[in-house]
């Protein structure tokens, strides 16, 4: 098996509601896609006009306390964000403001000056790291 083709299909997310998890994802361009709606799975597919795709699994229980990947003191395996590339991290910060969106991370510059990161979460506490490309490494 070779792996020259492998792309990104969509992202799990786990949340407790989906209307309010729906909502939160269509601010960022993410709509139901009915051909992913699954209630019987408790899974519900959105699509972004670029194509990207995210699956809201709605059987979440709500958190004592933040994220329990990343907000508890005893670190546990598993997926602890999703990153997105995004044109302008100006652009980015000041929509995040008009949508009163906190931004819980920056923006700082990482990746050794490669990519300007802001991070934010979603209302399940879920993380999502915006990346504006600075300069092109090969």
């Amino acid at each position: 098996m070779r792996f020259d083709t492998l792309r990104l299909d969509h992202i799990g997310i786990r949340v407790t509601d989906l209307a309010t998890a729906e909502a939160f994802y269509a601010k960022l361009g993410f709509l139901r896609d009915p051909e992913e709606y699954a209630p019987e799975a408790k899974a519900c597919g959105l699509v972004h006009p670029t194509g990207l795709r995210i699956h809201l699994i709605y059987n979440g229980e709500p958190a004592e306390v933040g994220n329990v990947l990343l907000d508890a003191p005893i670190k546990r395996p598993g997926y602890t964000h999703a990153a997105f590339i995004v044109e302008s991290m100006d652009e980015l910060v000041a929509w995040l403001a008009r949508e009163e969106i906190e931004i819980t991370e920056g923006p700082v510059t990482m990746g050794h000056g490669r990519r300007s990161v802001c991070f934010i979460r979603d209302p399940d506490r879920n993380v999502l790291e915006f990346n504006e490309i600075l300069a092109q490494r090969h």
